[in-house]
């Protein structure tokens, strides 16, 4: 199931509109690239299976209390977190952006030995 087919399924279900409100905390294995801040890329060794939801919470509190609990960490294949509400979907989301530093360093070969003595 492709990231795009979870937001859609999530939105069904998430997004009925039913009240009570219940809150629902999911985490992914999707990091944002600092390049795009629109394109997401999966990290490394991790899938899109890789996707859990917690919940429902019946109070906003709570599934603050479980967004918190969730560490961003690529080593263990979480990338993005957020709360998603039945009456609108996503409401807080925390995500880890890949950055890449271009670091120029200097180099040289020197092979005049081969025709200079010394």
């Amino acid at each position: 199931m492709t990231q795009a087919e979870v937001k859609k399924l999530a939105s069904e279900i998430i997004g009925d509109g039913q009240t009570p409100n219940q809150w629902f905390v999911t985490t992914s294995a999707y990091i944002r690239n600092s390049d795009n801040e629109d394109e997401q890329e999966l990290i490394e060794g991790y899938s899109e299976k890789d996707t859990y939801t917690y919940g429902p919470f019946n109070d906003f509190e709570d599934a603050v209390d479980c967004l918190d609990d969730q560490e961003l960490s690529v080593k263990h294949g979480v990338g993005q977190v957020c709360i998603e509400d039945r009456m609108c979907g996503t409401v807080t989301e925390k995500w880890l952006t890949k950055k890449v530093t271009v670091i120029y360093e200097e180099d040289m070969y020197d092979d005049s030995h081969r025709f200079y003595k010394k």
